[in-house]
């Protein structure tokens, strides 16, 4: 083999590996920061106070927000914000955020989401992560460990899939990030985000390969909801489109609040301070259910 292309290849391996350490020790010293980790539950409870329900939040004539609480039991505690969805950096949630934050003292943090990557002293982590950017800054600069509260993307999916069709799960996934961050602008190229958001939020066991295309997004949602706004100028804020995708929204979030109502309890058995970040109604749909079981117990 040709002696140039050899130390051709030499010196492109030492670059990568270069490279890739310079990576590692940024991530190692906190200047890019990783996605939080999932926690993993022992298993999830079966609570006797069933989660509020999206139709029974419908309902409700109106709660203060942010929404708040504390809970105890023995050793351990645990302080509820939720807060309305911001990547404003002056919104007045944010204090409510440091002012808990500061008193409560924690010594472990959930936050909603699956908050991507983040180069610190670049990026502002509400900016990029909204308010849940700003709980992680605030654990980092505190060495407190911190989780999202999510659960893995492959059991929700296979939870989803005992309910609903491939595709249609397929096409919710697609849509929810596109929809849900429609709040903050329009991007420029809509087709073009929401095929990135195929590609990477379909990447799973049941549902991979059943939506491939933004034209098979077009033909299902002219379909399905031909009375309703194109998705391209769609938003979630306000709920889904009446039917299919807005039944598997609602079951999305019953599993969601399920498992992070099990990760906080079972955190404050093991005696933590547990500090709980999202959204407004998810805090007030978690409420009786977690006050519930703490009293039963």
């Amino acid at each position: 083999m040709n002696k140039v292309f050899i130390n051709g290849l030499k010196i492109i391996g030492l670059f990568l590996l270069g490279f890739l350490s310079v990576v590692l020790l940024l991530m190692y010293t906190g200047v890019i920061w990783r996605s939080p980790e999932h926690y993993s539950v022992a298993a999830v409870k079966d609570f006797k106070q069933p989660v509020m329900s999206m139709e029974e939040y419908s309902n409700v004539p109106g709660h203060r927000r942010p929404y708040t609480f504390h809970l105890s039991k023995g050793d351990g505690e645990a302080y509820i914000v939720g807060i309305e969805h911001t990547k404003d950096t002056n919104n007045p949630q944010l204090d409510t955020i440091n002012r808990i934050w500061e008193d409560f003292k924690p010594n472990v943090v959930l936050v909603e989401g699956r908050l991507g990557f983040l180069f610190s002293g670049i990026q502002d982590p509400v900016k990029t992560h909204g308010e849940g950017g700003r709980v992680i800054s605030l654990a980092r600069r505190d060495k407190v460990k911190f989780y999202t509260w999510e659960p893995l993307k492959q059991d929700e999916v296979n939870m989803m899939l005992k309910r609903f069709p491939a595709e249609k799960v397929a096409l919710f996934y697609s849509l929810r990030p596109y929809l849900s961050n429609y709040r903050y602008g329009k991007p420029a190229n809509p087709a073009k985000n929401l095929q990135g958001y195929i590609d990477s939020r379909t990447d799973y066991d049941g549902i991979r390969g059943e939506i491939t295309t933004v034209a098979q997004i077009d033909s299902i949602w002219a379909a399905d909801y031909p009375q309703e706004k194109d998705w391209r100028d769609s938003t979630d804020e306000f709920g889904w489109p009446k039917g299919e995708l807005s039944e598997m929204a609602a079951y999305s979030n019953e599993l969601r609040n399920i498992h992070m109502c099990t990760a906080i309890l079972e955190l404050m058995e093991q005696g933590n301070k547990v500090f709980v970040s999202m959204g407004s109604s998810h805090a007030y749909r978690i409420e009786k259910t977690l006050k519930e079981e703490l009293r039963r117990e």
